[in-house]
């Protein structure tokens, strides 16, 4: 290969570099923005806000059909596996944590804590506009799904 011919493919190749880098980001960007904001469980029992938390996204609880229990206390998440967690109030609860895009940018994945049995799950999101699917997953292939629709 003559030295021009060198020269032409290393230019080729930051190009090709430059022009993915720079087309990335807008994907990238329009996949974390689609899924901020208020979310309503398919149950209707919750809603979870989703923000950005450093680098990722994350997921609380903001709203709960019944914020108060049989005793008219603050619901708590008494099912946690840690006896020193179960008096956690569930309103404001972090249940969603290192949602990120995965390598395509077409749906975000993170962790989950399911307060109702005390376990964590990997979790996929994929907002379509008004609406959140969202399918939890133990170990990969023990999956259920649910669509969220947008509260604001």
């Amino acid at each position: 290969m003559t030295k021009t011919s060198r020269r032409m493919v290393i230019c080729i190749a930051l190009v090709s570099t430059l022009l993915a880098a720079v087309s990335a980001p807008p994907a990238l960007a329009q996949l974390r923005e689609q899924a901020l904001g208020v979310w309503a469980e398919e149950n209707g029992e919750a809603h979870i806000e989703i923000t950005p938390c450093e680098d990722k996204l994350c997921g609380r609880i903001v709203w709960l059909k019944k914020p108060i229990d049989d005793n008219g206390r603050p619901q708590m998440d008494l099912n946690n596996p840690n006896p020193a967690l179960r008096a956690r109030p569930m309103l404001g609860l972090l249940i969603m944590a290192g949602l990120q895009p995965n390598d395509d940018n077409t749906y975000l994945e993170g962790r989950v804590y399911n307060s109702e049995d005390g376990k964590i799950y990997d979790i996929y999101l994929t907002p379509e506009g008004d609406t959140l699917n969202v399918e939890g997953c133990l170990m990969k292939f023990l999956c259920d799904s649910q669509t969220w629709t947008r509260v604001r």
